[in-house]
């Protein structure tokens, strides 16, 4: 994975690298519902202090471990149980987000892991899995939508597309120097795939020089809408990522 030398990791703002845990929101607050309105972009969980709960295993072939978020903020009028666990064994690094509503009203959320993966070189890279008719929103272009036409993206200018409900459910990089990256993900429909190259990443105040040629964020989520839970309901994310 890929971490900004720059990047703070004194738990004061969101680290630039690794895997952000985006929670309950995605992007900028949306003013509807309006409880959601005062919560910071990509909402509080990539900057909570989350807690080791338990080894799930500790073999040999690989390491699981489940960490538990915190709670709500005071402020924040919803009641949640949220959970993540990550599972590395030699090729592969799993990550899955588990909600459970554990209020009396409905619960509506956003989430995504936002996987920053690390590339030689970002303009040497492809990218395929998104297969022709994917419709995505293009935030560089003012959100407009579009269908992909199922060719291989490649990074030549900023791209920061939303990818709704992606049929294949994986996503498939090649670095352009003989590896790569599989990120496979169910329950997580869409896709965000983001990369600012330099006229956006030389803004960035926790961003390395030449970082944004060092890595592609390939990012599965449930952001097209809100997911509403239950009273008791829970829901699971999950996605593998696997070295090729």
């Amino acid at each position: 994975m890929f971490v900004s030398s720059k990047s703070k990791l004194d738990g004061t703002r969101a680290i630039r690298g690794g895997i952000p845990v985006v929670f309950p929101i995605f992007g900028p607050p949306p003013s509807s519902p309006p409880e959601y309105a005062a919560l910071p972009q990509h909402g509080f969980a990539r900057t909570s202090q989350w807690a080791l709960e338990e080894t799930i295993m500790d073999r040999p072939e690989g390491v699981s471990v489940r960490f538990v978020h915190p709670g709500p903020p005071a402020t924040f009028p919803h009641e949640f149980k949220l959970s993540y666990v990550v599972t590395l064994t030699a090729h592969q690094l799993s990550t899955d987000v588990h909600v459970v509503n554990s209020g009396k009203e409905d619960f509506k959320f956003q989430t995504l892991l936002h996987n920053y993966l690390a590339v030689p070189d970002s303009s040497k890279i492809k990218i395929t899995g998104i297969d022709k008719g994917t419709t995505y929103k293009d935030k560089v272009l003012g959100m407009k939508e579009y269908e992909s036409d199922g060719s291989a993206l490649v990074i030549d200018k900023e791209i920061d597309r939303v990818y709704q409900k992606v049929p294949s459910q994986e996503i498939v990089v090649d670095d352009g120097a003989g590896s790569g990256y599989k990120v496979h993900f169910h329950g997580l429909e869409d896709c965000t795939i983001w990369n600012p190259q330099e006229a956006t990443g030389s803004q960035m105040t926790d961003m390395e020089a030449g970082g944004w040629d060092r890595y592609i964020c390939i990012e599965p989520g449930y952001v097209r809408e809100f997911k509403t839970l239950a009273p008791g309901e829970e829901f699971t994310g999950a996605q593998t990522i696997t070295a090729l």
